[in-house]
């Protein structure tokens, strides 16, 4: 699952998604800058519009949502 979440970071252009974790918060990646991912892989950084922000683990990552385009 943390692959995607790379993948999902580096496909350009960027498309939004969402972070479903396993406690059954949702976590919004609007654009690239609201997410990244430490050097090792192991963590999800998620920024947050209030300025604060929220560590994930790879374990706790329930699924990944991607907003539907429409044409």
């Amino acid at each position: 699952m943390i692959a995607d979440v790379h993948h999902l970071l580096e496909v350009r252009p960027f498309k939004p998604f969402s972070i479903v974790t396993s406690a059954g918060k949702s976590y919004n990646v609007p654009t690239a800058d609201h997410a990244t991912m430490n050097p090792q892989r192991t963590r999800v950084i998620v920024f947050l519009d209030d300025d604060s922000h929220v560590t994930i683990a790879p374990l706790h990552i329930a699924s990944i949502e991607q907003e539907l385009q429409s044409d």
